[in-house]
């Protein structure tokens, strides 16, 4: 938990989808994430990561428990949805054969953000994300790099409270990672009172910005709270860098060794 208010606060979500015999995605788990905080949400796949994710955005509903997001209960979706900005899989989120300034202009609209009022947001968005090479190419045409920054472009438009980002990175190389992560440690320098949360498999890119993590495996929340401190609980020995202790707690959590320290 934090001191902070609570920007995102999770008692007891749950969620179970039908099936032969029925998979639980989400054993019921409750956290908080505080405003002005950026957390990272690990572990592999099936986890329960984007179920969680999609709870949070009011794009599924869960079973049991409930959640408040941006000072407002799930159940009031437009609230919400007002005040968040999401990212899911950039590669298939946009209309790929409009270019990148007619993609922007069509969510933003759903913001009430139009006009001369969507234009200087769109030239400020370009400066700050480096969308002028290619803000006017189709979509389709564009890397999984630039998709990437126009999704987060899209995000960024109305300004959200709570950006809730599930693998934002998982198509971009180690750098385009890196210059991502560092986009959003600038936004919230901009926007103090804003949070993030986040699941990636970019340890490198997320440790030098994230000082919160979150460890989910089978639908269960193992572990939370600052890496360091987690390192010390589960009585692993200390490691040089906060990538390596990422890399170590997911491994020690999940009993599953991965590529996410590189």
């Amino acid at each position: 938990m934090t001191s902070h208010p609570d920007a995102i606060r999770v008692e007891g979500l749950a969620k179970t989808y039908p099936g032969k015999p029925p998979v639980q995605a989400l054993h019921p788990v409750s956290f908080a994430v505080g405003a002005g905080e950026m957390a990272v949400v690990l572990g592999p796949n099936g986890a329960g990561k984007t179920t969680l994710f999609k709870i949070l955005a009011t794009l599924l509903r869960p079973d049991a428990g409930e959640a408040r997001v941006a000072g407002h209960s799930l159940a009031e979706s437009r609230a919400v949805r007002a005040r968040i900005g999401v990212i899911t899989d950039p590669d298939r989120s946009f209309f790929w054969r409009l270019n990148g300034r007619e993609n922007l202009r069509f969510f933003a609209a759903a913001y009430d953000l139009r006009g001369s009022a969507f234009e200087q947001r769109l030239d400020e968005l370009v400066e700050a994300l480096g969308l002028g090479e290619f803000i006017t190419r189709r979509v389709g045409s564009l890397s999984s790099g630039q998709r990437g920054r126009l999704a987060l472009a899209r995000a960024l438009c109305h300004r959200p409270t709570v950006l809730l980002l599930d693998e934002p990175t998982r198509s971009l190389d180690p750098a385009a990672a890196g210059a991502f992560m560092q986009l959003l440690g600038d936004y919230l320098q901009q926007q103090p009172q804003a949070s993030i949360l986040l699941s990636t498999h970019r340890l490198g890119a997320v440790a030098p910005f994230v000082r919160r993590a979150l460890i989910l495996a089978q639908g269960r929340l193992l572990a939370d709270g600052p890496p360091e401190q987690l390192i010390q609980q589960a009585g692993l020995p200390e490691t040089a860098t906060r990538t390596e202790a990422l890399a170590q707690l997911y491994a020690h959590y999940t009993g599953t060794e991965t590529q996410y320290g590189r």
